[in-house]
């Protein structure tokens, strides 16, 4: 079994790095593609062009999702229990976890962590382009949080935004609490939303916790130690051999 690890696709906006890779890999129905979220499926509905393509890849796909992504239509999908964990059911191999649930597949542990703080916020609207459930409420963060590092290890964890002190550290960026008209646009007391950087950091300080860390959102590609940031670069590995392999997928 081999995973496949890709961040951020925008529907079929920047799907053809996919696209343009797939064919050499010679993916088979045992293989496993991980999307670190902003799949960004289904904005037209069923007849959405990224949901049909994502719908015939010829193997499994496990999503994480990210902000970009349309929560309405995936809500109304159905919520079943797949790889030890529940999660929606998106059609064709699709399957999106749920928030810290940790899928058991191929003799591995992947722990969920999905979402993202929108900063074009202000040029979306609420119920059709940003969704509230970017972002997990503070209370339900707090729980997840509390049963991953309950935990002794898993092998992966896979989240759509990445630690706060990594990004600011590899990324030069500074990490903020969304702020209060994020909050008033969504219909949000102020401070009822977890950004994800500051529940991840806290994960993030324990490495000794996990193998490997993937995750999308910041549109740039990076690696430090077992933590990789993936945007232009996919990641391949072989479950069986162990082996890992770089695929640029620059458009």
């Amino acid at each position: 079994m081999r995973f496949l690890f890709v961040g951020d696709t925008h529907g079929t906006q920047h799907l053809n790095k996919v696209k343009k890779i797939l064919p050499g890999l010679n993916i088979r129905a045992s293989d496993v593609i991980i999307h670190a979220g902003d799949i960004g499926v289904a904005w037209a509905g069923e007849e959405d062009e990224a949901l049909l393509w994502w719908r015939q890849v010829p193997c499994r796909v496990l999503v994480c999702l990210g902000n970009h992504e349309n929560y309405s239509w995936i809500f109304r999908q159905p919520l079943v229990q797949r790889f030890g964990c529940k999660g929606y059911a998106l059609g064709g191999g699709l399957f999106a976890p749920l928030p810290g649930q940790t899928v058991r597949i191929g003799g591995k542990k992947m722990w969920f962590y999905p979402g993202g703080y929108s900063v074009d916020f202000p040029f979306r609207r609420p119920g059709v382009s940003i969704f509230r459930d970017e972002l997990l409420p503070v209370g339900e963060a707090g729980r997840i949080l509390n049963s991953v590092l309950r935990r002794t290890y898993v092998d992966y964890v896979v989240s759509h935004d990445g630690p706060r002190s990594f990004v600011s550290e590899h990324f030069g960026l500074t990490i903020a609490p969304p702020r209060s008209d994020y909050h008033k646009l969504l219909g949000e007391d102020p401070g009822g939303r977890a950004h994800p950087g500051f529940i991840l950091d806290e994960l993030y300080r324990h490495w000794a916790r996990f193998g490997r860390w993937y995750f999308g959102h910041h549109h740039r590609d990076i690696v430090q130690g077992n933590v990789r940031c993936l945007w232009n670069r996919a990641v391949l590995e072989d479950t069986r051999t162990g082996s890992l392999e770089v695929i640029d997928m620059e458009e």
